[in-house]
């Protein structure tokens, strides 16, 4: 029987072993690149939030991602990511994951650092401390941090040098956030849309009027709690920049709210011996705007503050509709009173009391 050279049965062997080898590594890629190409979703709410630290090893991520659910535990994961020279490409954050996804989706989302935001909308013309609190309900800081970066007048003193505090300065938005923003971060965010919105050529026309950013920010405040129609803020504006220059009491209700919240007396509502509380912010008692914002001011009420409407109103009245009444005189406001405040509410009382009656 012939026999095969020595050398040549070495090499035969050589290439069995490489061929099994190939085939073993085409096997496990197929696997692999198997694995990753089809999408799971193995956790059963709607979606599913993971945080991965900063500082976690590829090793750590993937065990956080099986945990929750959003990938198929598999060895074939680890090896993925080496495969595709990702192992070091995942950054830290707070992700959601709301349908079914393959392996490569997953780590391309976190490749990418498409992280999850959250929204928090600030209301126009909130207080400062009401502000903060919808901040700190998101879990985003504390009372306590608020309450200092409150007091540094640092980001708006060239706008304002006479700020004690940041009132009227944090402009309301929604504000998009990555989990872990500090609340120093937050505040200057904040700043910086105001000072975005109230534009170098607002502080020129302002100026012009005789009003500094302080007083037209404070006298926004107080267009923004006096009504929430766009288009009567221009109107609002005209009448309290006409009763400031004839020097009128401003009479603004809101500014005696805040008086009393500053006190933690306000309960909901105003009554008549509120008016008279000894209080710089009362503009019942005090002439002039008082001393700073009652609020923040949002674009619209800046704008009217800044571009009033030409008027002669000195008065307007609440037309139980949303709207108001303007007057030029004290007597065209007295009969408006009496339409749409005063009458309204004799008439509610006496069909209260017929009704009564009727009960009987």
């Amino acid at each position: 029987m012939k026999r095969w050279p020595a050398w040549l049965r070495d090499h035969w062997f050589l290439g069995m072993i490489g061929i099994v080898l190939l085939v073993l590594l085409l096997t496990v890629s197929a696997q692999i690149f198997l694995w990753a190409s089809i999408p799971y979703r193995g956790y059963g709410a709607s979606y599913a939030m993971i945080d991965i630290p900063e500082g976690t090893a590829a090793a750590r991520a993937i065990e956080i991602l099986e945990e929750h659910g959003v990938i198929q535990r598999s060895p074939l994961a680890l090896v993925y990511l080496r495969l595709t020279g990702r192992t070091h490409g995942l950054k830290a954050g707070e992700y959601s994951f709301t349908r079914p996804m393959t392996p490569g989706e997953v780590f391309d989302k976190m490749i990418s650092g498409d992280v999850y935001y959250h929204r928090v909308t600030i209301p126009e013309g909130v207080r400062s401390d009401e502000v903060f609190a919808q901040f700190v309900r998101a879990g985003f800081g504390t009372e306590e941090d608020y309450r200092l970066l409150f007091r540094d007048t640092s980001p708006i003193a060239d706008l304002d040098a006479e700020a004690t505090d940041l009132e009227g300065y944090l402009f309301p938005d929604t504000y998009s956030l990555q989990k872990g923003t500090t609340p120093k971060a937050i505040v200057a965010m904040m700043v910086a849309r105001f000072r975005e919105v109230f534009q170098t050529s607002w502080v020129a026309r302002v100026t012009e009027r005789g009003l500094t950013v302080r007083e037209a920010t404070t006298l926004a405040s107080m267009v923004e709690w006096e009504t929430a129609q766009a288009d009567e803020n221009g109107l609002v504006a005209s009448v309290f920049y006409n009763r400031l220059r004839l020097g009128m009491r401003l009479q603004c209700d809101p500014t005696v709210i805040y008086a009393l919240a500053m006190r933690n007396a306000f309960d909901g509502n105003i009554r008549k011996e509120d008016l008279k509380i000894d209080s710089r912010y009362n503009t019942y008692r005090y002439s002039g705007l008082p001393p700073g914002p009652i609020g923040n001011p949002g674009a619209a009420a800046l704008q009217a503050a800044v571009a009033p409407a030409d008027t002669s109103f000195l008065y307007f009245v609440s037309m139980n509709t949303g709207r108001h009444f303007f007057s030029k005189t004290l007597s065209e406001h007295n009969r408006a009173v009496w339409e749409y405040q005063v009458r309204p509410f004799k008439l509610r009382k006496a069909s209260r009391s017929v009704s009564g009656v009727r009960g009987n």
